[in-house]
């Protein structure tokens, strides 16, 4: 009969914390009455764009209709019905967060909301994280085998193990700040004072088993 293999399984885990980098908003556009005057979509969407590139956003690269769903029909025969419609805008400068709630606010278009917050390397990222926890899988092995006057020789499997998806946090502002995750409200940070900003960051965490040959 063969002997017996003689081996050793553990699991070595890693994270790591990642800032975003890219975060998604979006813009409700709403027709208001102002003194019996109707402000429509169209001048609004016109004053938006106008603004948006004033404080150095590209409106034609960042801002898109949300979906099909939110095109803005215009309601030609009853002038009562006030219309509404939603874009989508993508920002990659953080610095560029406080104009834009300000903006929004002085031009009292509608509604500001965070849908999303993402990094742009998320994949290398993630990628990495791996590499460490399978590391982290060999340095366990050795500590503990060395321990007892062993080692691990051959790899014999790696398996990653399924964990709940990292979540991506997005409640992330701190308690000092006018900045929500659903809404802005009126009172919003000065354009000129980022300090009160602070995302919630990424979670990226990762498990991986593995069993060594004891040599």
């Amino acid at each position: 009969t063969q002997p017996e293999r003689r081996v050793i399984e553990v699991s070595g885990s890693a994270e790591q914390w990642v800032t975003p980098d890219t975060f998604t908003f979006k813009i409700s556009v709403i027709e208001r009455l102002d003194k019996k005057e109707k402000i429509t979509i169209e001048q609004q969407e016109s004053l938006l764009k106008a603004e948006l590139t004033r404080i150095g956003i590209d409106p034609a690269r960042s801002l898109t209709v949300y979906d099909l769903s939110t095109n803005y029909f215009p309601q030609k025969r009853v002038r009562e019905v006030l219309g509404r419609k939603d874009y989508r805008l993508k920002l990659t400068d953080i610095t560029k967060i406080s104009p834009l709630v300000e903006l929004i606010d002085r031009l009292n278009v509608g509604r500001l909301s965070l849908e999303s917050t993402e990094h742009s390397q998320i994949t290398r990222l993630r990628e990495e994280t791996k590499i460490e926890a399978i590391k982290a899988a060999k340095r366990k092995a050795e500590y503990l085998l060395g321990a007892i006057g062993e080692r691990p020789g051959k790899t014999l499997f790696v398996r990653e193990v399924d964990e709940e998806s990292p979540r991506l946090r997005l409640d992330g502002v701190n308690s000092n700040s006018n900045f929500s995750m659903s809404n802005i409200t009126r009172s919003a940070p000065a354009a000129d004072d980022d300090s009160d900003l602070s995302f919630s960051q990424i979670r990226l965490r990762y498990v991986i088993d593995a069993k060594f040959e004891i040599e």
